[in-house]
């Protein structure tokens, strides 16, 4: 059973990546967003996009616990954090290597990643 759920928990990060990229967080989508306060629209369209991106990274976080999880026994800390580092990490350098390189929160996955790594 927790297999499977395993695998549904996958779906559904990829899912969530494939329609937020695809079809809510396009080009067209966040021109007709009108933030009132703070930075503007630039602003409000990076911090969409890499909560989006954060999001996507702890569906796949949860998908990786619930694996461990369906191995036995209750992770330890010490097994849970490195699931963490090792997901923000992973998802950090596919941020900095891929065309989204461009916007700054893949240094802060990155960021996660080391200190979470630093406490193990």
């Amino acid at each position: 059973m927790p297999v499977s759920v395993f695998v549904l928990i996958c779906l559904i990060g990829m899912l969530h990546h494939y329609i937020g990229y695809k079809l809510i967080l396009t080009k067209k989508a966040l021109d007709k967003i009108e933030p009132k306060r703070l930075f503007g629209r630039f602003c409000t369209r990076r911090v969409l996009k890499g909560l989006w991106h954060f999001s996507t990274a702890c569906w796949f976080g949860f998908a990786a616990l619930i694996f461990v999880l369906s191995f036995g026994e209750t992770p330890t800390k010490e097994t849970s954090i490195m699931i963490v580092s090792f997901i923000f990490s992973v998802s950090g350098w596919l941020s900095s290597s891929l065309k989204c390189a461009r916007t700054i929160y893949w240094l802060s996955f990155i960021l996660i990643a080391g200190l979470s790594a630093s406490h193990i």
